[in-house]
């Protein structure tokens, strides 16, 4: 079967990519993010390929030849910016692809990235061509090069990138899926690990006087809340884990809300037994 989608992890092998800096190497985040993303589409059902499943080098030539051989109507091409910018940017063909990085931007917005800007560039010797390779040579298939934050921001892009990476490629997946007119489910939670994680307790310490929980169908930011618990009223709250959808992000059961999503980085005070 033909893949309606592939993946292309920017960079890698020889290539480390210029958004790169002392937490992370481009070509590895960017990885992370296009293997998170092809498992994620395959649980929903959606034929996927990737450019690379690993750490290799592929040339401009022999990239935009796989993506072109691929059969793919669609193409992501994952990076991570630099420049001194903050947040996502999602470039377009000046031949197509708008309302699909429109879609996946409005996404990636809802779960917390601001958006910077999304555009189209052309080729400054030819208008007639894209500037970016990625958008010119990968023949008929509508490619999208996601930026998905900046490795030099002077804001908050590195925070985010390191512990809300899977939100933002979450928030991809489902922006395609929305495009598409795929159906869309937050991940599963069949797995060992996170089924391991089910018989732990999440605690809420006193100390937090409120704390957001989300619907189990909406991204865990803020705006998104269904409402707040007030573990300082009670000396602390405890629930069992039901599972993990996203890192950090855990379901749990609420007197006042239900099944709910909340949110437990270990910088907030959560912690387990």
């Amino acid at each position: 079967m033909k893949p309606l989608l592939i993946i292309d992890p920017g960079h890698g092998g020889k290539d480390p990519g210029g958004g790169s800096n002392r937490f992370w190497k481009e070509k590895d985040l960017n990885l992370k993010i296009s293997l998170y993303q092809y498992n994620r589409y395959k649980q929903l059902g959606i034929p996927v390929s990737l450019t690379r499943q690993s750490d290799v080098t592929l040339t401009p030539e022999v990239r935009t030849r796989i993506v072109r051989n691929s059969g793919a109507t669609f193409c992501h091409s994952n990076h991570i910016n630099a420049g001194g910018g903050d947040g996502a940017e999602i470039i377009h063909s000046i031949y197509g692809g708008k309302e699909m990085s429109s879609k996946i931007a409005a996404e990636m917005k809802a779960a917390g990235q601001n958006i910077r800007r999304v555009f189209t560039r052309k080729l400054p010797v030819n208008s007639n061509l894209d500037f970016y390779f990625m958008n010119r040579n990968t023949g008929t298939v509508t490619t999208s090069i996601i930026e998905y934050g900046f490795a030099d921001s002077k804001k908050d892009d590195i925070r985010q990138l390191q512990t809300q990476w899977e939100t933002y490629a979450e928030a991809v997946v489902k922006g395609f899926c929305l495009f598409t007119g795929n159906d869309y489910f937050l991940p599963s939670v069949k797995d060992e690990k996170l089924q391991a994680k089910s018989a732990k307790i999440l605690r809420l310490p006193e100390s937090a006087g409120s704390w957001r929980v989300y619907p189990l169908d909406r991204s865990p930011v803020k705006g998104n809340e269904k409402g707040f618990l007030r573990p300082s009223k009670f000396n602390g709250l405890e629930y069992k884990v039901l599972g993990s959808p996203l890192k950090h992000v855990y379901t749990i059961t609420t007197r006042d809300f239900g099944k709910v999503n909340i949110y437990a980085h270990p910088e907030t005070g959560a912690t387990f037994k």
